[in-house]
């Protein structure tokens, strides 16, 4: 059986979910709860962000990077896809 991956949310990015209304904060903890066992689930970006892949939860966004050698999802941030800083 394989081991899963480890989820990080920095304190400040719980904080920020805050400001985000409860019927999609439930879709985003299932999005998180998937990327413990599919962390690949999420789409490649590219140019600054290339290590990086994102999660679209319409009309928000996850931004993650994956650390494979320690088995830990690193999410960089959670937010409304017009409010985003990736673009």
């Amino acid at each position: 059986m394989a081991v899963g991956y480890f989820v990080y949310i920095s304190k400040s990015i719980r904080k920020s979910l805050l400001r985000i209304p409860s019927p999609w904060i439930e879709r985003i903890g299932q999005a998180l709860d998937v990327l413990e066992t599919d962390p690949h689930i999420g789409e490649k970006m590219a140019g600054k962000l290339v290590d990086c892949r994102k999660i679209r939860i319409w009309p928000y966004r996850i931004i993650y990077r994956l650390d494979k050698s320690r088995r830990v999802v690193e999410v960089l941030e959670i937010g409304h896809r017009g409010s985003m800083s990736y673009k």
